[in-house]
């Protein structure tokens, strides 16, 4: 649990731990909001932002690529049992204008979460990279390939999508981008306060 919190120490302030010799680190980032949802889902309350790196480590093999990710979101209504969502994924491949099947169980046991009343922080490091089955079209996806997460994640084909049960098809949605810079400072403070508050949570459960 403490390597997992200092990593995401290390990625929230995209300072992240030195990679292997010629390793590449990827970064996207993911603006989440219910305006985000695609039809016919209806989105619900709540903003966030997700920061997911991708670490080649050094090699031309996909078999040992690794990723972290940390997610913080803020103002969700709609959940039951004092939890503010009941499930939180990453979806592919889609576009922004489609929806996609779950290919990252971020509520599974990889990942740390923080999960009551309205707000949801989530987080997890050097996890390995799935490979991507191919996505079958349908009326809200035009149909893609197999292909590698990496790839998935560059051809801007994977989104975040948190479920409540209000709105069980995804509250609020983002789709990963690949970046080069830092996340604008109001969403940075953001993910700041949350990756602070799951570090805090941890350490209460530690005692």
């Amino acid at each position: 649990m403490k390597k997992t919190l200092l990593s995401l120490a290390a990625l929230a302030t995209l300072t992240i731990t030195a990679p292997s010799a010629h390793a590449v680190v990827y970064t996207f980032n993911a603006s989440l909001s219910g305006a985000n949802e695609v039809l016919p889902t209806v989105g619900g309350p709540g903003s966030g932002i997700a920061i997911l790196a991708y670490d080649t480590q050094g090699t031309v093999s996909l078999l040992d690529d690794t990723y972290d990710f940390a997610m913080s979101v803020f103002g969700l209504t709609g959940g039951t049992g004092g939890k503010a969502a009941n499930a939180f994924h990453i979806h592919g491949a889609a576009s922004a204008t489609e929806n996609g099947p779950v290919r990252v169980s971020l509520d599974g046991p990889l990942f740390t979460a923080l999960n009551a009343g309205s707000t949801l922080l989530v987080g997890g490091s050097n996890i390995l990279a799935p490979s991507i089955a191919s996505t079958p079209a349908s009326s809200v996806n035009q149909g893609y390939a197999a292909m590698s997460f990496l790839q998935m994640l560059q051809g801007g084909l994977a989104y975040v999508n948190v479920h409540t049960t209000l709105n069980p098809g995804g509250a609020v949605r983002g789709q990963l981008i690949q970046v080069s810079a830092v996340p604008e400072p109001s969403s940075y403070a953001m993910l700041l306060a949350g990756v602070a508050a799951l570090g805090l949570l941890a350490r209460r459960r530690a005692r």
